[in-house]
């Protein structure tokens, strides 16, 4: 258990951040969630998360969900790259891209805006919002891992009561150990609200995880408007 109960961030509710929080502020504009990530996690609120939630996108430093989205947008940027040598078209372009659903299509349309009739423009554009999108990725990952910043907490309590009473309905293990480690997180800091963006498992059962659960609120990304931007 944590050591003491503590309130933080005076009228701000503290925030419990699920994956997909995290891993849409370091991807920002190649992620779902991006926008409304990089609000939530802005925001005065302290932010917290748990050493599993970690876990799950970093693994040990080098894996992780994060490890694997990393690889599909460098491919990516690879395969635009070659596109453009290849065809010159910033046109079909995109219409691959779109086609397969790329990550970095928000990043290709900027390299269109202006770069129609040159493919030489268009490559060194797309150099450079590669570049510029890794710096700011690189930024967002040291600011991740500042503690000041976002605590993480590690759970040591199985808390089998509350799981036996959400996990027939919430029926998906990741899901049910994050609520859990929200929970434990909760119990030591007054106000927490859970931030996620699984509707599914997490936001369809809101009621039953703050009736089992010490959190103060379930809250949806999708709920949120954010401002996309490469700054």
């Amino acid at each position: 258990m944590l050591a003491a109960r503590l309130w933080q961030g005076g009228g701000n509710l503290p925030y419990f951040l699920d994956s997909n929080v995290l891993i849409g502020y370091y991807f920002h504009v190649a992620d779902t969630w991006g926008t409304e990530a990089t609000d939530v996690f802005e925001d005065p609120e302290p932010n917290h998360s748990s050493t599993g939630v970690w876990a799950e996108c970093f693994g040990d430093g080098t894996g992780g969900r994060c490890h694997t989205i990393q690889q599909i947008i460098t491919r990516e940027f690879r395969r635009a790259i070659a596109h453009l040598k290849r065809d010159g078209s910033v046109d079909s372009l995109l219409t691959e891209a779109e086609a397969y659903e790329w990550k970095i299509i928000p990043l290709l349309r900027k390299v269109a805006e202006g770069c129609y009739e040159s493919k030489g423009a268009a490559l060194r554009k797309l150099a450079a919002v590669k570049k510029c999108y890794e710096s700011i990725c690189w930024r967002r990952r040291s600011i991740l891992e500042d503690r000041e910043v976002l605590a993480l907490h590690t759970r040591t309590d199985a808390y089998h009561d509350i799981w036996d009473r959400f996990s027939p309905a919430i029926g998906d293990y990741d899901d049910c150990e994050v609520i859990l480690d929200a929970h434990h997180v909760a119990t030591a800091i007054d106000g927490m609200v859970l931030y996620t963006g699984d509707y599914r498992h997490i936001i369809a059962n809101r009621d039953l995880i703050l009736s089992a659960t010490r959190l103060h609120d379930v809250r949806y990304l999708g709920d949120r408007i954010g401002h996309r931007s490469l700054t």
